[in-house]
């Protein structure tokens, strides 16, 4: 016994005193709102534990509408730019004039921004307010209407850029709803119309049923997880705004990514109905096949109509009807 004491106190020295003190802190802070219920560990409990873990300078107290999340310039224009020249050269694909393209290209760079922007009614247009994106969109329009060829080349590129927009854009969709006052659910949702908006009024321009409402890659799928993390880490956990902008963008950008590489296929419609209504029939089953094993086990005789409700609907009734036992009265050997 004092062995395993002076052992177990060997290895205790060799704990850093900076992992113990964000367990104890950590225990300490779910203890703390454990006493008030459920509710009281969700909202105080887990967002204490969170910070005991991380760095100080990880989380923050502060109010989500204090300080917004800070974009640098040349990622927003990459983004506006990226996804601007994606809408020209659907465009292009499309025979559209100079006009069409430009149309195109505008609303596929900056269209999520403007539809978050008119539901919002708060900050005014951003595209129109800051020249740059909309100058991005416009030079990207001219790039893939004049040079086609060259920008189907850098397709992969525009891959990549596209894919960490849209975790851009998630982010600055959500952000701005939440200083806007809005509760978790509308703030996932202006972050997810503001990363993939501009995709569906290009798909509606030119007919076709939006890209991102159909069986592919994660794309939609990526944008909802993306702004409901954001959401939870600022609005919930504390995390700083910057943490939390690279974390999500990270995290979109692998799930766009990944499912293009690896294939995999946003869910498609399945029906669940035949299941469902079969439960209620297989646990009246289960129950009376549990019933009539034990009736057995017993030598008891078991009921006929245990039995038939015990049979799976392929199995025929037994000779003997609902009773095992023999004409003697005792259960077959």
């Amino acid at each position: 016994m004092l062995f395993a004491s002076t052992a177990l106190a060997a290895s205790a020295s060799h704990v850093p005193t900076a992992a113990l003190a964000a367990v104890t802190t950590t225990l300490s802070a779910i203890a703390s709102a454990a006493p008030h219920g459920l509710g009281a560990i969700v909202d105080s409990g887990v967002p204490g534990a969170v910070a005991g873990v991380l760095p100080s300078a990880a989380t923050t107290t502060a109010p989500i509408t204090q300080t917004s999340v800070v974009v640098p310039a040349f990622m927003e224009v990459s983004a506006a730019f990226a996804g601007a020249l994606a809408g020209a050269l659907v465009g292009v694909d499309r025979k559209l004039d100079l006009i069409g393209v430009t149309t195109l290209a505008v609303f596929a760079g900056l269209g999520g921004g403007i539809i978050r922007d008119i539901l919002l009614q708060k900050y005014g247009i951003y595209a129109l307010q800051n020249p740059r994106v909309l100058v991005a969109a416009l030079l990207a329009a001219l790039l893939g209407f004049f040079f086609f060829t060259a920008a189907r080349r850098a397709r992969p590129l525009l891959f990549l850029i596209d894919a960490i927009s849209l975790g851009l854009f998630c982010v600055l969709g959500s952000d701005k709803a939440l200083m806007a006052g809005l509760a978790f659910l509308p703030a996932i949702l202006l972050g997810t119309v503001t990363s993939i908006g501009g995709g569906v009024i290009r798909d509606l321009l030119t007919n076709q049923t939006p890209q991102v409402l159909r069986p592919g890659g994660f794309y939609a799928t990526a944008s909802v997880a993306g702004a409901t993390l954001y959401v939870l880490m600022v609005g919930w956990l504390g995390i700083v705004k910057a943490l939390a902008m690279v974390l999500t963008i990270a995290v979109v950008m692998s799930l766009r990514l990944l499912s293009e590489w690896l294939g995999w296929q946003s869910p498609t419609p399945t029906d669940l109905t035949p299941t469902v209504a079969a439960m209620p029939r297989h646990a009246i089953r289960t129950s009376n096949v549990v019933l009539m094993k034990t009736l057995e086990y017993l030598g008891m005789p078991v009921p006929a109509a245990t039995a038939a409700a015990a049979r799976r609907p392929d199995e025929a009734p037994s000779a003997s009807g609902g009773d095992t036992r023999d004409s003697e009265g005792a259960p077959p050997a």
